[in-house]
């Protein structure tokens, strides 16, 4: 495959997931598709403070920048590594192909498991690779 642009966003900014609640944690820049039709490879992460009581977490990649925005491949629970409130990272990848459309935007999503406390997010980035 050939690759037509990369994009890459990353933020040290705190971001707080409500409990129970999908929150967009970070969103690409807006990339103009370089052909009619084009493959997007699309790279997220996020440190997290959990919060108390969460028993997992499900990352997930959206085509736009809200939570109701169109889900990219699978999402799935992981189950925390460490005990609640400590720090970890998540990662979700995913792959789409696209025809006839002049741009898109990608967002990290996080949804805490069970959670009856707020995580935070300390940092995160996410990369989308076009290709042909």
């Amino acid at each position: 495959m050939e690759v037509l642009a990369v994009e890459a966003a990353v933020s040290a900014g705190n971001v707080t997931i409500t409990t129970t609640t999908e929150k967009a944690i970070i969103s690409s820049n807006v990339m103009a598709q370089e052909r009619q039709t084009a493959n997007y490879l699309i790279k997220a992460w996020a440190q997290v403070t959990t919060g108390t009581s969460i028993t997992g977490m499900t990352a997930k990649i959206r085509r736009g920048t809200t939570i109701t925005d169109t889900l990219v491949n699978e999402a799935n629970i992981i189950t925390v590594g460490a005990a609640a409130g400590s720090n970890e990272v998540f990662t979700a990848w995913a792959m789409e192909t696209l025809a006839d459309v002049a741009s898109v935007q990608y967002t990290l999503c996080l949804l805490q498991t069970a959670a009856d406390g707020n995580g935070t997010v300390l940092q995160s980035g996410i990369e989308v690779t076009q290709m042909a």
